[in-house]
């Protein structure tokens, strides 16, 4: 089975060589340990395990307007982009 990619794991459109956008956290100033929240994907084994790994964050079926779409693990802040 190949391997899917999600849209945080592509490279920028922009440039094909560079990582994918991750925003600085505001109170960290970094974006080390920024990670993305993902809303609407059908839960299974793949989504659990990168969870777990802390690569993602699961944030629920239904995404509403203001909803935070990155999550900072080093300092529990989440945000907007």
């Amino acid at each position: 089975m190949k391997d899917k990619k999600f849209s945080w794991e592509q490279p920028s459109k922009r440039n094909s060589r560079r990582k994918s956008f991750r925003p600085r956290c505001r109170y960290c100033k970094t974006n080390r340990y920024v990670i993305p929240i993902i809303y609407g994907y059908i839960v299974d084994e793949e989504i659990l395990e990168k969870e777990k790994k802390q690569e993602i964050k699961i944030g629920g079926i239904a995404r509403s307007i203001d909803a935070p779409n990155w999550f900072c693990k080093n300092c529990g802040n989440e945000f907007l982009r």
